[in-house]
């Protein structure tokens, strides 16, 4: 639905707000419009999102348009245009809804801790006018790169789309270079270049990090990032305001997504859960928004899957039991497959009659006492098997790579951190379950956050060197360990 929205939708530039009525009407002229959004950029001049019935006006307003400094300047053929009124319009049909400004802890009527919860998801998460701009620019550059590779596509993932995201997120897309669906039996095939390895997919991003800062209006602050597991482009978009990491052919991320917002429509509290745990981890500095040797959001997900899956009236199932993975990643039907129906499990979820408060102090109880040395958290099995040999902090499993650890990163002196915080934050919102909240900021309150922060920076020097000796004693025991074997 998102994307057949985004096919069917141009974004104008307007000069200021007056012209909002104007270039809506003329939008009007050339076909059915269903909707129309608008915003302010980051100078004095106005966008509108215009979502037509159809394809076929976009192509005919696109078809309409002309080209202005022909000398100086590279002049695509793109949904991203300026509207300049020559004529006075009537007034248009359509109603014009414009940026919803949304005040963080704003004061409200007095709510419990799981109202509060619930509030903060709701009134934080990614609006209307955001998702349709997400799916637009994802529209945009598979628009861009359709000449050469007419069968590829542009898809968001992460946290636009897996239901868990809030407002000004970052914008994750992978863009898919080859057909989702490929004839078997045709006789004729194209030419192609052949890449060894990872090579493909590193020259890929650095062709079109070029290409993208050359070419394409609204492009800034192009980062190549090629090195990494998984080479990507970083940039901001001027235009949609949005920052965007871009990698190419990574499906698995895909999966992930489409894995992660089937678990939160199986309960209306796994959203909101999920949402105030990243919240409590990025207020106490467990989480950052750099790599580094910290859990990562991606991380914590699992885990808060993992202790659903595990409470004494399980709201979330083993993974196993209701999807399996089909195919491999470098085949265009590599997808998921869903075993059992979601309302057989939404019933199933339902029989856990504990509120969002509790289940938060639950979840920071588990956090700061479950026995994780050496202990391998699968969310597709539900369960925590004790690993013979193991030097990671932390492990668990990545449900669409099953070899792979995906907090390999975390150190032992993280790990002792994030389960020390949590442990305390526990205890604060045991304590504080009948206060009543007028604000989103009084949930940082509630799990003593200033007084957390306030313990680890006084300690802060007597911690580093606990951790500086137990990962040298960890390093100690791994070179022991090296020269026996």
């Amino acid at each position: 639905m998102r994307k057949q929205q985004a096919r069917c939708s141009v974004l104008i530039e307007l000069s200021n707000k007056k012209d909002i009525f104007s270039a809506t009407s003329a939008c009007e002229q050339i076909g059915d419009v269903r909707s129309a959004y608008s915003y302010n950029g980051e100078s004095q001049n106005v966008f509108l999102l215009i979502e037509f019935a159809s394809e076929e006006s976009v192509k005919e307003l696109l078809l309409k348009c002309s080209c202005k400094n022909l000398e100086d300047a590279f002049i695509p053929f793109s949904r991203i245009i300026r509207f300049n009124k020559k004529l006075e319009k009537s007034t248009p049909k359509t109603t014009v809804s414009e940026e919803e400004v949304i005040v963080q802890s704003v004061k409200s009527k007095q709510k419990t801790v799981s109202e509060l919860m619930e509030h903060m998801y709701v009134s934080e998460k990614l609006s209307e006018l955001d998702t349709r701009l997400r799916f637009f620019f994802c529209e945009f550059l598979k628009d861009a790169l359709g000449g050469l590779f007419p069968y590829c596509d542009a898809l968001p993932f992460g946290s636009s789309v897996n239901g868990f995201g809030k407002q000004n997120c970052d914008l994750d897309v992978m863009i898919r270079l080859y057909p989702s669906q490929v004839v078997q039996n045709s006789e004729f095939y194209f030419f192609n270049k052949t890449c060894v390895g990872n090579m493909l997919k590193k020259r890929s991003i650095y062709a079109l990090g070029t290409f993208f800062s050359t070419f394409l209006p609204g492009f800034s602050h192009v980062e190549k990032i090629l090195h990494a597991r998984v080479p990507i482009v970083k940039f901001k978009h001027n235009i949609t305001g949005m920052e965007c990491d871009i990698s190419v052919n990574n499906m698995s991320a895909i999966l992930m997504s489409e894995i992660l917002y089937f678990c939160g429509e199986i309960d209306s509290r796994v959203r909101p859960l999920l949402y105030a745990v990243k919240r409590w981890a990025k207020e106490a500095n467990v989480t950052y928004s750099t790599p580094g040797s910290w859990i990562t959001n991606f991380g914590l997900s699992l885990l808060v899957i993992f202790f659903l899956q595990n409470r004494p009236v399980p709201i979330l199932p083993p993974l196993i039991d209701a999807l399996q993975i089909i195919g491999e990643e470098t085949a265009p039907d590599f997808g998921v497959e869903y075993l059992t129906p979601i309302t057989d499990l939404q019933a199933k979820a339902s029989l856990n009659t504990e509120s969002l408060a509790v289940l938060l102090k639950e979840f920071l109880n588990f956090l700061g006492s479950h026995p994780f040395q050496n202990k391998h958290i699968s969310v597709l099995t539900g369960k925590a098997s004790t690993l013979k040999e193991c030097c990671d902090a932390l492990w668990v499993q990545n449900p669409i790579e099953e070899h792979k650890n995906v907090t390999k990163n975390v150190a032992h002196s993280d790990r002792y951190e994030l389960c020390e915080k949590a442990q305390l934050s526990s205890k604060f919102i045991a304590s504080n379950m009948g206060v009543k909240c007028g604000a989103t900021s009084d949930l940082s309150l509630i799990l003593g956050i200033p007084h957390l922060l306030k313990t680890f920076a006084k300690n802060s020097k007597e911690l580093h060197m606990s951790k500086l000796l137990n990962e040298k004693n960890q390093n100690d025991h791994r070179k022991k360990h090296q020269r026996k074997t």
